[in-house]
């Protein structure tokens, strides 16, 4: 029980890596915030957090790519679980389209999920994690974020800027003993992939349990020396190139 009296917060927990973070968190004593835009998604895991841990969970409701929806989310775990220890922001979309095609208003809708959501939601928990000179925040980024390619500009473009956010807010919080690290997955079989990619071969595609694994291993104590960079978790798959 490592996170017996922490809180976490995770983004996008109702399914696919947010999902198998909660439940992994919470398995090793955390309560935790089980935030997403679909409620039914957010109460399962709620519930399944309960009948397996007995952990405190909740259901947060929050489009993280709105400023106000973020301050009433931060105010709410703050209020039922009590202060944000451990943030994941995991909530992310993707556009797949080429640049040409892309609309101003498809990629404004990239950049605020993939890159304001995670700005957003630093703004809110830093502040009081910085007066305990304690806190652990986990970006998901992608391997995308450390590469170019075809079709899908708006999506690189929002990775490797949190990639460069990671490595600049870990450098500037490690003063007050607040980690900062980003993971970059390879493809993973879920949702949302499955919706961009129907067809495309999965059999070397990792699932969602192998990066939470990642993710966790980071937020543990014994990751205490790794802060302000990305650990790339590829597996043997690759990415979805068209």
């Amino acid at each position: 029980m490592e996170l017996k009296g922490k809180v976490a917060l995770v983004t996008g927990g109702g399914r696919g890596i947010g999902r198998e973070t909660c439940l992994l968190l919470a398995s090793y004593g955390a309560d935790v915030a089980v935030c997403a835009r679909s409620e039914s998604e957010c109460d399962e895991v709620v519930q399944t957090i309960k009948d397996l841990y007995g952990t405190n969970a909740i259901t947060v409701i929050c489009d993280v790519g709105n400023l106000d929806d973020v301050k009433k989310c931060v105010a709410k775990v703050t209020s039922e679980l009590g202060k944000i220890d451990i943030l994941i922001n995991n909530a992310g979309v993707m556009s797949l389209k080429p640049f040409v095609e892309t609309p101003v208003e498809e990629w404004q809708w990239v950049q605020d999920i993939n890159v304001n959501g995670p700005f957003y939601l630093c703004k809110e928990v830093i502040p009081d994690m910085i007066d305990r000179k304690d806190g652990i925040i986990i970006n998901i980024a992608s391997i995308w974020g450390t590469k170019g390619g075809p079709n899908r500009s708006a999506y690189i473009t929002s990775k490797h800027a949190i990639i460069g956010f990671t490595k600049a807010l870990g450098e500037e919080m490690k003063p007050y003993g607040i980690r900062v690290n980003a993971i970059s997955p390879g493809p993973v079989d879920t949702k949302m992939m499955t919706d961009i990619a129907p067809d495309y071969d999965k059999s070397a595609w990792l699932k969602p349990i192998d990066i939470a694994n990642v993710i966790v291993d980071l937020v543990l104590p014994k990751s205490v020396a790794v802060t302000a960079t990305t650990i790339e978790a590829f597996g043997k798959g690759q990415p979805v190139s068209n």
